[in-house]
């Protein structure tokens, strides 16, 4: 496995590469940042690729406490990041990791894309065994008289990298205002999957404990891509970019770009 050298940071980065028509913007998860993304977007960038990665409303001011946003304003960053680097180049492929996917499937949607890279898509949550209530459903009543919830442990198999992030994350809490939004996000996008022709690649964690592996299968089904592709991870949780599979998603990601 390729040794990460560096420090991951959370910030928004732009590394300009060789090719001047063509370049990469790349959206983070939910309560997250642009960490998720760095050791993806290094290794990309040296095999010549331009990448953008921005931090949402709501995700770009270090506390404790996560605050309040909406998907309307995620997606609003999201189209300015884009129609930025359109201006410079005739063609933007997108990486989504997670919430990044549907903000992403969105953009899709609306805007012209070369190709889509969706990570362990944020579809539906991972049912936990011991609730008898759907967890969405959950959020949904409890989100309404209760702000925050405490951040559990991150969803990590590697500790030498969990140990990293868990430095540089802003949040100890979950907004559920902002968790709620996520929801309505993909209702909004649920519909407009068979529309979307854009090729796409899909890599999801069999075994992870955040969002439901049957998402990325649905995304897969229902996408009217007529060059598609699903792949698996079988080591790493939900961070696939961060985790014990990072290289392979690196591989992956790097032969479907280029």
């Amino acid at each position: 496995m390729g040794m990460f050298t560096g420090q991951l940071r959370n910030e928004p980065f732009f590394l300009p590469g060789r090719d001047p028509n063509r370049a990469c913007l790349m959206l983070h998860g939910l309560g997250a940042g642009t960490y998720e993304l760095q050791i993806l977007a290094e290794h990309l960038h040296q095999q010549g690729n331009t990448l953008k990665a921005i931090l949402y409303p709501g995700h770009d001011q270090p506390q404790a406490n996560m605050p309040n946003s909406t998907w309307q304003q995620w997606y609003k960053a999201v189209e300015r990041a884009y129609l930025e680097l359109k201006a410079t180049y005739s063609e933007v492929d997108v990486i989504g990791f997670s919430t990044g996917c549907p903000l992403g499937l969105y953009l899709a949607s609306q805007h012209p894309i070369r190709k889509l890279v969706c990570l362990c898509p944020y579809l539906s949550l991972k049912q936990p065994w011991y609730s008898p209530v759907p967890l969405e459903s959950l959020i949904k009543s409890v989100g309404l008289f209760l702000p925050q919830v405490p951040r559990l442990d991150l969803p990590f198999r590697d500790p030498t990298l969990k140990a990293q992030v868990n430095r540089v994350k802003f949040y100890r809490t979950f907004n559920l205002v902002a968790v709620r939004s996520a929801m309505e996000l993909i209702e909004t996008v649920k519909p407009l999957i068979p529309e979307i022709t854009v090729p796409t690649l899909i890599i999801q964690a069999r075994h992870d404990t955040i969002v439901n592996p049957e998402g990325a299968v649905y995304l897969y089904e229902a996408l009217g891509s007529g060059i598609k592709k699903l792949a698996w991870c079988e080591n790493s949780d939900h961070i696939i970019t961060l985790d014990y599979d990072r290289d392979q998603v690196a591989a992956e990601v790097t032969a479907f770009l280029n």
